[in-house]
């Protein structure tokens, strides 16, 4: 979530370290995307744990928030990914970091904000590009090259309990081209996302979470993730998506222990893309540092 929002920078109390693999649009076989993100997010300044400073006063009421400094209550985390992807001749690697504020307004609510750098760069390999015969356009990029390097800032907004969410982000709070080729979009597809969640409990060994991703599109129509997870004994999750641009999406995971987790999900076309794509299919390793609490995830 920090790389859609990075205001969820740090929201998590352990060392929270994901390593995925994205192979997409299976039909397409050797010339496939394939996308390899790994992320690592943690708290530079943990806050004061006010339920067990409570339980230790034998006074519940000394959780409240207002009882304390507000200086004690706060958050600061950070986040850093690095991803690489290819796409036929196309090769992109890159760079992000994320920081996030997060400031108690309650025992259990807290207000975040946060702010992220990415250094993106797309290379084109003329090796594994064929012409039928000689075109001045192809001849002019492999004598002058097809590389392009941007960074590009972002911003978020976020409200959170264990129980809930809801945040902003803004994709295009600054882009800036480093260097540019004729055949590379420099500018960002989204202008920004809405997201949102909540925990239903429905027995104590079953948990509904739906929730929903909202993309912004600098041009074209706004495309919505609506999504549902059902987490049995906080272990193991099943869930399905069912996105705007017509694709269904099934996934689940399993908690192995508190220091390890892993998901899968797969992606098919619900349109005529569908007998050229062949599905999508992705796996997500999630390990959990310093996890002292045996905490599982948050809502999302």
């Amino acid at each position: 979530m920090p790389l859609y929002n990075p205001a969820f920078t740090g929201i998590e109390s352990y060392h929270d370290l994901k390593v995925s693999y994205r192979y997409q649009w299976s039909g397409f076989g050797a010339d496939a995307p394939k996308f390899m993100n790994l992320s690592f997010a943690t708290r530079l300044k943990q806050p004061m744990d006010l339920q067990s400073h409570a339980l230790r006063s034998g006074n519940p009421a000394a959780a409240d928030a207002r009882n304390y400094p507000k200086s004690k209550t706060i958050i600061h985390g950070l986040g850093i990914n690095v991803f690489h992807e290819t796409f036929g001749a196309v090769k992109r690697v890159g760079v992000g970091i994320q920081y996030g504020f997060h400031y108690a307004l309650s025992k259990r609510t807290r207000l975040a904000a946060g702010v992220g750098l990415t250094y993106d760069s797309k290379t084109l390999d003329f090796n594994k590009i064929t012409v039928r015969e000689d075109d001045p356009y192809y001849s002019h990029l492999a004598s002058v090259g097809a590389n392009t390097s941007t960074i590009n800032g972002r911003v978020g907004v976020l409200l959170y309990s264990q129980a809930f969410y809801v945040g902003f982000s803004y994709l295009k709070a600054w882009n800036t081209v480093l260097q540019s080729a004729d055949v590379s979009e420099e500018e960002p597809l989204y202008m920004g996302t809405v997201q949102a969640g909540v925990t239903l409990p429905v027995t104590p060994d079953l948990d509904l979470r739906p929730s929903v991703l909202v993309l912004l599109p600098v041009a074209g129509d706004v495309q919505i993730d609506y999504n549902l997870k059902a987490y049995i004994q906080q272990r193991i999750w099943i869930g399905a998506s069912y996105r705007a641009i017509e694709a269904l999406v099934v996934m689940g995971g399993f908690h192995i222990s508190e220091a390890l987790s892993v998901s899968y999900s797969y992606e098919t076309s619900m349109n005529g893309f569908k007998q050229f794509s062949d599905g999508s299919h992705e796996l997500v390793l999630g390990i959990r540092l310093n996890n002292f609490k045996r905490q599982r995830p948050f809502v999302w």
